[in-house]
């Protein structure tokens, strides 16, 4: 799929009675994308990242190591709609690349307790006992779910641990309401020196900066404004604050109710004169960084 061509706007989540259209089909079976990752070789220098749409990724070093970050691999949101009385559509509107029982990775990085990004309906299935590595709340959560606790680690901002040879460093989120005051963002420092960022859900602070000590070789940043995370304009001013080599958008593709058109953000990366270039995931297709 071209995600140039997606049609943000094809679902209605105030027509209760209309069918999901899905923005595209599904390519392969979840067993066989999990195992094309699997067996996908990484050359020394470079990572290969997958996504899951919203802010869910999967990176693979040249060892093989695979980091999992928030991975939503259901429909929980939109199933548990009438428990919090919401009056409009929370679907989602990506295929499940992986059901829950097939993802099988060594680290799983969460970054804060909301269920589009700690899911109940996924992270209990997972297989082979991968790290769980998350702030307070999401890991208290993990552990309401039956995660053991020996399975977890409790990482803070500023804070730096090490799993299977990778750093993994915390950063500064704003957290967008009062549901979760302990979003974190993450830094993960490759053996290959190849550094990645990952934003998580955040509202604007200048504070988001501190990110760009790590010089990250790319980031990835929600840019779909809803329910007070960064705006495209806003993710912009943190692009050139942090100033990575690539930028990705995420946040903006899976949910009816919450989307944006990456290319806006695009033309005003563009107008702002970013140095970053710009990077649009395709759907099953890894993306190739080479340091």
């Amino acid at each position: 799929m071209n995600p140039r061509k997606y049609n943000f706007a094809m679902n209605d989540p105030f027509d209760m009675d209309a069918d999901i259209k899905l923005v595209l089909p599904k390519l392969m079976s979840s067993i066989n994308f999990m195992k094309s990752i699997k067996r996908f070789e990484v050359n020394k220098n470079s990572i290969a990242i997958w996504s899951l749409g919203q802010n869910g990724f999967i990176i693979k070093d040249n060892d093989g190591t695979l980091i999992c970050i928030d991975p939503y691999l259901s429909n929980f949101c939109e199933e548990t709609r009438n428990q919090k009385k919401i009056k409009f559509k929370l679907d989602r509107q990506l295929p499940i690349f992986i059901e829950p029982e097939d993802l099988d990775v060594d680290i799983i990085l969460i970054t804060h307790s909301h269920d589009d990004h700690a899911d109940p309906y996924t992270l209990p299935k997972v297989k082979n006992d991968p790290l769980f590595v998350g702030p307070w709340e999401a890991i208290e959560k993990l552990k309401s779910f039956g995660i053991d606790e020996k399975n977890c680690m409790l990482i803070h901002p500023v804070q730096e641990i090490e799993a299977l040879g990778i750093n993994i460093f915390g950063t500064f989120s704003l957290p967008t309401d009062l549901t979760d005051l302990n979003h974190i963002g993450f830094v993960i420092k490759f053996k290959n020196d190849i550094t990645f960022y990952n934003s998580g859900d955040t509202n604007y602070t200048n504070l988001l900066g501190y990110a760009g000590k790590f010089n990250p070789d790319i980031a990835t940043l929600c840019i779909n404004g809803g329910y007070n995370n960064l705006d495209v304009m806003e993710a912009v001013q943190i692009t050139n604050l942090i100033k990575p080599k690539v930028i990705i958008p995420c946040h903006y593709d899976m949910m009816i109710n919450n989307t944006d058109n990456p290319l806006v953000f695009e033309s005003f990366l563009n107008l702002e004169n970013s140095q970053s270039e710009f990077h649009l995931m395709n759907y099953y297709e890894p993306f190739i960084y080479e340091k």
